[in-house]
């Protein structure tokens, strides 16, 4: 493979930087996933979601 340019040395570290985030934010995410299932939340949680729901379409309209 050639050299890559400077440009695409940028956008190289770019995106592992972005890719670095993006996993630390999914393994955060398992973990509160695992926390509101531990913690007997989870039906707490569902309800939580539908009524956030319902006002997201209520302010939308």
């Amino acid at each position: 493979m050639d050299e890559m340019t400077e440009h695409e040395k940028f956008l190289w570290e770019q995106l592992s930087l972005q890719t670095d985030i993006n996993l630390k934010t999914a393994y955060l995410l398992d973990d509160y996933i695992d926390y509101i299932n531990a913690a007997g939340l989870g039906e707490e949680f569902e309800a939580f979601r539908k009524v956030k729901a319902q006002q997201e379409i209520a302010t939308s309209n």
